[in-house]
């Protein structure tokens, strides 16, 4: 059996993986507690800033990426520019957080469809979807590729189409103030990070793309066609709910806007692009984070059970150890109700890997000045270090920004237990594991003996 992964994507993937993992329905709650923080109708504003910054991490990953092209991707970043055990320790948080995306996005996947359709329950159309992202996947790269690019641009297609019409339907739209910034407005770009976290998590398919370039110019055709879908959704909200508090307490805002501007062919149209958001979150997920997990496991960082390949060159068991793990998060999420920790979780983390892609940059160009980089980051040294300081105190806001009315920041407890566990799994685990590896396999030493 072949043990290597097939280069067969197209661009087109590229940009709906990138897209996609972006696109997920937790975005809609995203973008209601953005312009919260916004003060209304600038929250557009906000998610545009927060895209300008966004762009500038896509300008570092992509010089990365181009610099080794690898289903190991960040792990190999890191380890090349800092050191083995940071580069350990963060791949595995890094990893953790597309379980976060997909286990918010079926949060608000099952209250959508409980709302819809109360008939059937939550969790049966969370566990149906998994089963549906999995076979897609196990059938090949290829089906899971299609798959991925039909929802994608659908979904973004679909959405602008949805905003503009709600837009225009609007009565007095000139009388908006969609300039004015709200005294938490630092807070809203924070918080605006969210929307697009996910993009870079194409980079993992890198050994599956007919040309690894491929990788770079999709990121960023996805984060403008993110920009301009939610930018346009967030518009949207703010001019059917000038005062958006009222769907703060809500978790299917997007429903709510949908039937309050188009009534009850609005709900619908929205239900189905909550749909469309599960499919691209779930499949673009497992199927960039299955190829990282099986990249770890063929390093022997992680058991070898998942590094192993089916007869269509996909990395089956990490696929369904990711959509279980995904599943069970997922169902406690959806019991406590308690998501907004996870958008917050998952901006900070990211926006912490965003700033360590600047220090990667920097650190790779003094070590490996003369390794071939096919492209380049903007404004080198400048603009990566300021991009970096940024990120990292949009970081801390972010895990700083309390969820509930205690204003206890729990997103900041529950990155430190996650990240404690894996300094955990790091210092006592992977040793046993390479230790494991390096023994010498006893039936081929007793024939090296004969």
């Amino acid at each position: 059996m072949q043990n290597s992964l097939s280069r067969v994507l197209p661009l087109r993937t590229a940009v709906s993986t990138s897209a996609g993992l972006a696109s997920a329905a937790v975005n809609f709650l995203a973008a209601v507690e953005v312009a919260e923080y916004a003060g209304g109708q600038s929250a557009w504003l906000a998610i545009l800033v927060a895209g300008v910054l966004i762009v500038f991490a896509g300008s570092n990953f992509s010089e990365l990426n181009g610099l080794f092209p690898s289903a190991a991707a960040i792990r190999v970043w890191i380890r090349r520019g800092v050191n083995d055990q940071t580069s350990l320790m963060s791949s595995f948080v890094y990893m953790l957080t597309v379980v976060f995306v997909i286990a918010a996005d079926a949060f608000v996947l099952g209250h959508t469809f409980s709302t819809a359709l109360p008939a059937i329950p939550a969790l049966a159309w969370i566990a149906v979807l998994l089963g549906i992202v999995v076979w897609s996947n196990s059938r090949g790269i290829k089906v899971a590729g299609a798959v991925q690019d039909t929802n994608a641009f659908v979904l973004l297609g679909t959405l602008m189409v949805f905003s503009v019409v709600v837009l225009l339907k609007t009565p007095h739209l000139g009388s908006f103030h969609f300039f004015h910034m709200g005294s938490q407005w630092y807070e809203a770009v924070a918080l605006g990070v969210f929307i697009f976290v996910g993009f870079e998590w194409v980079t993992p398919l890198a050994e599956e793309f007919q040309d690894f370039r491929a990788i770079p110019r999709g990121m960023y055709l996805a984060l403008g066609l993110i920009a301009i879908a939610f930018g346009l959704f967030s518009l949207a909200i703010t001019v059917a709910f000038p005062h958006v508090h009222a769907l703060a307490s809500s978790f299917v805002p997007q429903l709510l806007v949908g039937m309050r501007a188009l009534g009850p062919f609005g709900f619908w149209w929205m239900a189905f692009i909550t749909l469309t958001t599960a499919m691209t979150t779930f499949n673009g997920g497992l199927l960039s984070a299955s190829r990282f997990v099986y990249a770890l496991a063929r390093e022997k960082v992680l058991p070898r059970w998942f590094s192993r390949l089916n007869k269509r060159l996909v990395p089956e068991n990490a696929l369904l150890a990711l959509a279980l793990v995904s599943f069970v998060l997922a169902a406690a999420v959806y019991a406590t109700g308690q998501y907004l920790f996870l958008i917050n979780a998952g901006a900070g983390v990211e926006s912490f890997m965003y700033a360590l892609s600047s220090v990667l940059v920097i650190s790779l160009r003094r070590r490996e000045p003369n390794r071939s980089r096919p492209f380049h980051v903007m404004g080198y040294p400048v603009i990566p270090v300021i991009v970096g300081l940024i990120f990292l105190g949009l970081g801390v806001e972010a895990l700083l920004t309390p969820v509930t009315k205690s204003g206890f920041p729990w997103a900041l407890v529950f990155v430190g237990v996650i990240v404690a566990l894996t300094m955990a799994y790091v210092r006592w685990v992977v040793p046993g594991l390479k230790a494991k590896k390096a023994m010498p396999n006893p039936v081929v030493a007793r024939k090296e003996r004969v």
